[in-house]
């Protein structure tokens, strides 16, 4: 840290630093302290170059890496800093990609080094004197990173300037803290360093800022007199029916997981009936391109808008079978690298997946309530009539046509509940997130008005 050529930095930017350094250790990466530490904290805003020289080291490497990072604050990642959550895990992976390219071009001695974890005791560091420390450690391996560095310049310029800022916001998008709720640090890095995902990320970000605006209202009324309201399945333990006592052990455990015992209380709760949406997503070769596109990213908003309505969302991928998919919360984000990234090369087997969801709605468990279903496919999609007509005995079935060739006739479309043609004029860049806007108002109709159990509801 002796070499930071950073100022206005503190004991909060060196303990974010550290957090930044290990997650970079856990992506295999073994990196200097003080690199982090500088190009961490200039991409998240923590602090700016240094107007000259200063700290130790060699005078000509230290200068080169202070007008790099002069440089590095120019872009636009560091000067639009503001407009994403700079969360630890996400400035570890934008680290990761900008020195992904620096680590071939390090020195034969350095480049094999294992990565280490650091102590995140705050309590070590506060001890620490940069200066003092200065002489009784080895500074080889960060004099050689800052040289590679500054020698390599464009390396890393180029990295900051490709890092796609449409990404970060939308992770950016969902709360959750410093962590990223169900997020592995593999997952999310592959979001970061893959240009592919463009297209999808944009339409995401058409969508998703006006659908994060709903908000669940708690059904709730309060009462300010003396004794209780009413008897509720919630509640505090000190105002369980005591009655409730009266169960065994091992039944009494049971029902308090299960939420069925009964409370005393002074608020009256009003539950809507719970229910269970599954959001399926071709993910077969059919798919590729604008299908593809419109797909994952109008599943991602409509998922995102029936969790923030405070419902039970799950978003799964299909091709030759049904995958197991991803539970989607309001303030979760585990569902966008998912929605994102999978990728299915098992080609085709619609009855089998249509035999699958069958047998999984067959048996209904008690917590799960009315199910609901979402097919996101294309207009060659051949489903068995009969085996569908049994699906929607179980549950409302929304078809999403993308792009079919040629008017839609499949044999099954009377069994939907609502079906949907998005044709390539609904799909034109233009009118894509209108038209996406429009299908999640309509699921969103449908459940307020409690038209799910009416059958069909009809075709646009």
């Amino acid at each position: 840290m002796a070499m930071s050529q950073l100022e206005g930095t503190g004991a909060l930017a060196l303990m974010r630093a550290v957090a930044w350094h290990n997650a970079l250790a856990r992506l295999g990466y073994a990196v200097p302290l003080v690199v982090v530490h500088d190009l961490g904290c200039l991409i998240a805003g923590l602090g700016k170059p240094a107007g000259q020289l200063r700290g130790l080291g060699d005078p000509e490497v230290c200068e080169a890496w202070r007008r790099l990072l002069v440089e590095l604050g120019e872009s636009e990642l560091v000067r639009t800093q503001a407009g994403w959550k700079h969360r630890d895990a996400m400035v570890g992976v934008v680290l990761a990609r900008v020195f992904s390219t620096i680590i071939p071009q390090l020195p034969e001695d350095v480049r094999v080094l294992r990565p280490s974890m650091l102590p995140v005791d705050v309590v070590q560091y506060a001890r620490i004197e940069p200066t003092s420390a200065w002489g009784r450690y080895d500074q080889h391996e960060a004099q050689a990173w800052l040289a590679t560095l500054t020698t390599h310049r464009l390396l890393p310029i180029l990295e900051i300037e490709q890092v796609d800022l449409d990404a970060l916001r939308l992770l950016g998008l969902f709360r959750g803290g410093d962590a990223l709720p169900g997020v592995d640090l593999a997952d999310l890095y592959n979001v970061i360093i893959s240009p592919s995902l463009a297209d999808v990320v944009d339409f995401s970000m058409e969508l998703l800022p006006s659908i994060l605006e709903v908000r669940r209202e708690a059904g709730q009324q309060s009462f300010s007199i003396d004794g209780y309201a009413s008897i509720e399945r919630r509640g505090n333990l000190d105002d369980l029916v005591l009655t409730q006592l009266a169960y065994d052990e091992d039944v009494f455990e049971q029902k308090l997981v299960d939420n069925e015992l009964f409370y005393f209380t002074h608020e009256k709760q009003m539950d809507n009936e719970r229910r269970r949406h599954q959001v399926l997503v071709d993910g077969s070769a059919s798919m590729r391109g604008v299908r593809e596109v419109f797909a994952r990213g109008l599943a991602l908003a409509l998922c995102k808008r029936l969790a923030m309505l405070g419902e039970d969302v799950t978003l799964r991928f299909f091709d030759s079978r049904l995958y197991e998919g991803v539970k989607v919360s309001g303030t979760g984000s585990a569902e966008v690298p998912y929605a994102l990234q999978f990728r299915a090369e098992r080609g085709r087997n619609y009855a089998r997946v249509i035999r699958q969801l069958n047998t999984e709605l067959a048996t209904p468990r008690r917590k799960d309530g009315q199910s609901l279903v979402y097919l996101l496919t294309h207009g060659e999609c051949q489903l068995p009539p009969d085996e569908l007509g049994l699906l929607s005995t179980r549950a409302p079935v929304y078809g999403v046509f993308i792009l079919p060739s040629g008017p839609l006739e499949l044999p099954y479309l009377d069994a939907l509940h609502r079906v949907h043609v998005i044709d390539a004029e609904a799909i034109s860049h233009g009118r894509r997130a209108h038209k996406a806007r429009q299908i999640i108002a309509e699921v969103q109709s449908d459940l307020d008005g409690g038209k799910t159990r009416r059958g069909r509801g009809g075709r646009s």
